[in-house]
């Protein structure tokens, strides 16, 4: 059936094309078809994090480090300008990026740049930043990038590419890469979400930001990302001392604000006597409450029964004697 084939040809290249998201193409992420280093290719690289957060960070691939995978897909030297490229075919509207290094091995991230609004764009995108002057020299430091869209389901995505730093630990230039904010993390079951439909604003997007207009605050419990590893679901390798801090809330959170006071109001209680009943049972006291006697016969019936009994005695008296 060729008809057939070609349609089903067609509706999984569209499928496929619909679930296209958006990866980062450069530098080269672990377990990429483009990184030279890799074995065994990841084909859904594009795919968000797992919604419980349990492959955070870089898709659970940070085990590479120090393998033949793992190896350095760049050099670069603290100070200099870069970027990064994003490839793929449904940016969602966009929304916010963060570019972040990590020279621990990803147990912490160090945000170098934030991008509210705008990133990624279209097919291919490309954003720069600059590696900080005082950032640790070593080889095999993590790069990440990770994005929030715009439209869509709530998702966090985030791809990581292992880059040699050479020429650090010269000048801050500004804030010290110590002191830079942790990675936002947020839709990866940490009690933190974004909101659908707008560009989510960084509670803490550190000293190089590109602020869009209209970017929204994220809701629910976003903790502070200051320590370097963000708020995040368990204990794994990401989750720095950033989730111990959950008690400092963003702008749409309530910890340490008084409570406004609720006025108190009384309610009567109900009283506990019972509404009264018909009396039932004897001549003249009513009618049962729920019998199955018609409408008419309530107590106002009761009531001229007296009268009624001594006339129809009579008649039936009368219509006695005619028969005779």
């Amino acid at each position: 059936m060729p008809n057939l084939h070609h349609f089903l040809t067609l509706a999984l290249a569209a499928a496929g094309t619909a679930t296209a998201h958006m990866q980062m193409s450069y530098p080269p992420p672990l377990k990429s078809q483009t990184n030279p280093n890799t074995a065994s290719a990841d084909y859904s690289m594009t795919s968000p994090l797992k919604a419980d957060g349990s492959d955070f960070p870089c898709k659970g691939y940070l085990p590479l480090l120090g393998t033949p995978e793992g190896g350095a897909v760049a050099s670069w030297a603290a100070g200099q300008s870069y970027n990064f490229t994003i490839t793929g075919g449904a940016a969602h509207g966009g929304g916010s990026c963060q570019a972040a290094l990590s020279v621990d091995g990803g147990r912490s991230f160090r945000v170098v740049h934030s991008y509210e609004g705008g990133c990624p764009g279209e097919g291919e995108s490309s954003f720069g930043f600059v590696v900080p002057g005082d950032t640790p020299a070593g080889e095999g430091a993590v790069f990440a990038w990770t994005w929030f869209n715009n439209i869509g389901n709530r998702e966090m995505y985030m791809n990581c590419a292992v880059v040699d730093i050479v020429g650090g630990g010269g000048g801050a230039g500004g804030v010290a890469f110590a002191s830079r904010p942790g990675l936002f993390t947020a839709n990866i079951g940490n009690g933190c979400r974004t909101v659908d439909s707008a560009d989510v604003k960084f509670p803490d997007p550190g000293p190089d930001v590109d602020a869009g207009a209209g970017a929204t605050a994220p809701t629910g419990s976003c903790g502070s990302t200051g320590a370097g590893g963000g708020s995040t679901p368990g204990s794994g390798s990401g989750a720095g001392s950033g989730s111990a801090q959950g008690s400092e809330q963003n702008s749409g959170g309530t910890s340490g604000e008084p409570s406004p006071s609720i006025p108190t109001v009384i309610v009567p209680a109900p009283s506990t006597q019972a509404d009264p009943m018909p009396v039932t049972n004897g001549p003249g006291k009513g009618w049962t409450p729920g019998n199955d006697w018609p409408g008419w016969f309530e107590s106002g019936a009761s009531k001229t029964s007296s009268c009624v009994l001594p006339i129809v005695s009579f008649w039936m008296l009368l219509l006695a004697y005619l028969l005779v």
